[in-house]
């Protein structure tokens, strides 16, 4: 009997223990993405007491300090198969986050007159980024367009082979109220698919009410087909002067048009870009199939009325996607004038329907001689000619001139003058009597 009622007793506490206390969620989240920091947030705990009997519950939590956690009811009884909904208040820290974040500790509630039955749930709190991206845009074809966040941007000028550039512009969101400055601001920018963009840029520190802008550039792929689209994704980040992490994402969507019949003309070029007249120059284009059908007359016309130039190449083959290249060459005619001259690249499918033109320019210089300056040689026509003076010899005292000698010319020098001979007498004279007085004076 005994071992009989030992095992009922064993089987009633199996029962007991293996209870379930269930809670509405497995965890609780708490604000939102419009939730302000600096104040309280509330949620509902829904509890359910799926055991066969009363249960007394005691609610408690294990979240830091800082969240002030407190509970509509802090102790709760619940008959079998009896729930209850449970209000609970926290306050949210001025350096939470604006992400979705896990705080660390937990919401227990713990049967106090049944052993061994309890649950936690995890709480999750969410607050407002104030640092945003407000607006996209797109350039192309030297124009701009606005993107919306979540939008998507699918006009038929975005073709395959187009190049474009992505604008963000990124605000900090506080205002004079509450001027909090945000630093540490990055952005990365990411696409989907073959679209090739990712990267990773820094902006200035933004004041209450700042705004910065950051552009990147790509091309759309040559072989993207009509309805491919791709997702622009732009994250920024940056770190408030209360420590709170600010975060937000920004994403765009492009659609690609593709038309049924389209040659473009991707690359155009002319060398050299400046010649003199009678020089020589050569256009190249590279033009694409970027519709959706094969094309098999294709023309690519070149032209320039001013220098009666107009090249066209006729019935060119061309599937979807696939690219060919023309060459033209032409020599610049002897009397052109100096100048700007535009030439016209033209494309055309089924002959005569035109797709596509592009312009490329070639400057042509002075073809005037330029005349070399030569300095005249003056001649005077009366050149003064100056007669040599030939001095007279006198014939020393007693000398007797040699009939038909040839006289010698020149003149005699300074220090053979009688002049000379006086002065270097008187020197010497003074130069002794100098002597003598300093003789006479420290000797004598």
């Amino acid at each position: 009997m005994k071992k009989i009622l030992t095992m009922v007793y064993s089987l009633l506490f199996i029962l007991v223990a293996s209870s379930v206390l269930s809670l509405s969620a497995s965890s609780l989240e708490f604000g939102s993405s419009s939730q302000i920091r600096g104040q309280d947030t509330t949620q509902t705990m829904h509890i359910v007491n799926d055991n066969n009997q009363s249960l007394t519950l005691s609610l408690t939590s294990t979240l830091p300090s800082s969240y002030n956690v407190r509970f509509s009811q802090s102790v709760v009884t619940l008959a079998a198969g009896s729930s209850a909904d449970i209000t609970i208040t926290i306050f949210v820290p001025l350096s939470e986050s604006s992400d979705r974040t896990q705080i660390s500790g937990n919401i227990v509630a713990t049967a106090t007159n049944v052993q061994g039955i309890s649950t936690t749930a995890n709480v999750f709190v969410t607050t407002i980024s104030m640092l945003e991206v407000y607006k996209m845009s797109i350039g192309l074809n030297g124009d701009t367009h606005s993107i919306s966040n979540s939008g998507t941007y699918d006009k038929t000028d975005l073709k395959a082979g187009t190049p474009i550039t992505l604008t963000i512009y990124v605000r900090n969101n506080f205002d004079s109220s509450n001027p909090i400055e945000i630093d540490s601001v990055t952005a990365d920018i990411r696409s989907s698919g073959d679209l090739d963009i990712d990267e990773s840029d820094d902006f200035n520190d933004l004041q209450y009410g700042d705004k910065d802008q950051v552009t990147v550039s790509t091309t759309i792929p040559t072989d993207a087909s009509d309805g491919d689209s791709y997702t622009i994704s732009a994250k920024v980040r940056g770190i408030d002067t209360n420590g709170a992490l600010h975060t937000y994402t920004f994403n765009g969507r492009l659609q690609v048009n593709r038309p049924t019949n389209e040659i473009s003309i991707i690359s155009e070029s002319i060398y050299p870009l400046r010649v003199t007249c009678g020089g020589r120059a050569t256009i190249t284009a590279t033009i694409q199939n970027t519709g959706r059908n094969s094309e098999d007359q294709v023309d690519l016309l070149i032209e320039n009325n001013d220098l009666g130039i107009s090249q066209r190449f006729y019935n060119m083959q061309l599937d979807a996607d696939s690219k060919l290249t023309k060459s033209y060459s032409f020599n610049v005619p002897n009397d052109t004038a100096p100048g700007q001259y535009d030439f016209t690249l033209t494309s055309f499918y089924n002959t005569n329907s035109d797709s596509d033109d592009k312009v490329v320019s070639l400057i042509v210089d002075s073809c005037t001689p330029t005349t070399p300056v030569v300095t005249p040689v003056v001649v005077n026509p009366n050149p003064v000619v100056t007669q040599p003076t030939i001095p007279q010899v006198v014939p020393t005292s007693g000398a007797t001139p040699v009939s038909g000698a040839t006289p010698v010319y020149g003149s005699s020098s300074f220090t053979d003058s009688p002049t000379f001979i006086v002065i270097l007498v008187a020197a010497v004279v003074v130069i002794l009597l100098i002597l003598i007085i300093l003789l006479v004076k420290f000797v004598f």
